[in-house]
């Protein structure tokens, strides 16, 4: 019940928090918001406040701000009437505004965690298929939990050639005893493991606000890098969806609150990225058209514009569709 509560949270603040931006921004710029919805239609339930409809929709993936004049409209079915719509300005800053609240989020997330500090940790970053850790058991990602440096556990090791050692082991939460001996290669005793260390003492409230700036920024850096190599060499096989998601929240919880933080910056700043894209029926590609029509100082055709995005949105559900299934498949 703990996990499922988390992953509502989890999504609800990376979902509403993106759709917020651009229902601020609207509403700053006195422009009148007609619907802040929530997942995607078909419409489930509805409450208007003022001029706004809040709208809860059966498809949870996602969520939209339905913003007056934010888009070319006929105001008329006279074609000599001219077509209404904001400034490029107005709108710019509207469509820019989700994406911008996405970067927030991650800043907010990372400076939580340099805040709180994270306790220094070991963990099993590698293994060699025929070192003992391998054949006792241990796996990638498991927490050596009587160890909080590197040097101190092969210091350890050392000291304990070829004797069978109980090693005490978190893997996600769980607490495991494997059984491995030091095997002497080359001289040196080895259980065949690489290991990383984590974990950093907690910093003053504006040390962690400007190192969770730079951590969102190198993180964003990463991430456009990875999806232009992914582009580049047309693999996208390890992107990954929902179902995903929902094990790393779980996995997430069992590790503690500064690894829910971190997963839920990251992934944050990978709905900015994904958003500022330039493809139609995201905020990038709605972005493009405002360059577009700046260029041609007049708006693409409404007929042109809804085609385009009506056939992009259909396209990017195709494409959630069979990234879900594969993530199902994955599990089995």
């Amino acid at each position: 019940m703990i996990t499922v509560l988390l992953i509502v949270v989890f999504f609800a603040v990376l979902i509403l928090g993106h759709e917020f931006g651009h229902f601020l921004a609207a509403r700053l710029l006195h422009m009148e918001v007609q619907e802040f919805g929530f997942g995607l239609p078909p419409k489930i339930a509805s409450k208007k406040i003022g001029k706004t409809e809040y709208s809860l929709n059966l498809i949870p993936f996602g969520g939209f701000v339905k913003v007056e004049d934010l888009e070319p409209v006929d105001m008329s079915p006279d074609p000599a009437m001219p077509k209404k719509y904001a400034p490029i300005w107005k709108r710019a800053i509207v469509f820019f505004s989700g994406v911008l609240v996405n970067f927030i989020i991650g800043w907010v997330a990372f400076s939580f965690i340099f805040m709180m500090g994270v306790p220094k940790a070991v963990y099993v970053s590698g293994l060699v298929a025929d070192g003992s850790a391998a054949a006792s058991g241990m796996e990638t990602g498991d927490r050596l939990v009587d160890f909080d440096s590197v040097d101190e556990l092969t210091d350890f090791i050392r000291l304990h050639p070829e004797e069978d050692i109980s090693w005490n082991i978190d893997r996600y939460g769980e607490s495991i005893v494997i059984v491995a001996a030091p095997r002497v290669m080359d001289g040196v005793p080895r259980i065949g493991v690489e290991l990383i260390e984590s974990g950093f003492p907690k910093q003053g409230f504006f040390k962690s606000i400007g190192s969770g700036f730079l951590t969102a920024g190198q993180f964003a850096g990463k991430i456009f890098s990875a999806l232009a190599g992914m582009f580049r060499h047309g693999d996208f096989s390890s992107s990954s969806g929902p179902i995903s998601i929902f094990n790393a929240v779980s996995v997430a919880k069992d590790m503690g609150l500064a690894y829910f933080l971190q997963l839920m910056g990251i992934v944050s700043l990978n709905l900015m990225v994904i958003n500022i894209l330039p493809l139609p029926a995201l905020d990038g590609g709605h972005l493009l058209f405002l360059v577009i029509e700046k260029i041609r100082r007049k708006p693409i055709g409404i007929k042109a514009q809804s085609a385009i995005n009506s056939t992009s949105f259909i396209l990017l559900l195709i494409l959630m569709f069979v990234v879900t299934i594969r993530d199902i498949i994955r599990l089995f």
